[in-house]
């Protein structure tokens, strides 16, 4: 099963921002995570299994997303590049 991807608020500002080879990573690594979302590393251990981040862009990028099943839809709501 595939999942749909959604760019929520914080996360569309900040694609603003990011220089080219940053969204060109970003955008491959949400490839790879639409077929595999729980792949991704826990955000938080204590909280809900849904809220998950991956590193991209050889570890200059952060993106931390929400797993919605029932809609089968990648929620980003942040996104974070220290290149």
């Amino acid at each position: 099963m595939s999942y749909r991807v959604g760019f929520e608020g914080k996360a569309l500002v900040q694609l603003n921002g990011l220089p080219p080879e940053a969204f060109d990573a970003m955008v491959e690594r949400v490839v790879d995570i639409v077929d595999a979302p729980w792949d991704a590393d826990l955000l938080d251990a204590r909280g809900s299994a849904a809220y998950r981040q991956v590193v991209f862009g050889r570890g200059l990028g952060l993106l931390s997303f929400r797993v919605d099943d029932s809609a089968e839809l990648i929620r980003i709501f942040d996104i974070t590049w220290i290149g």
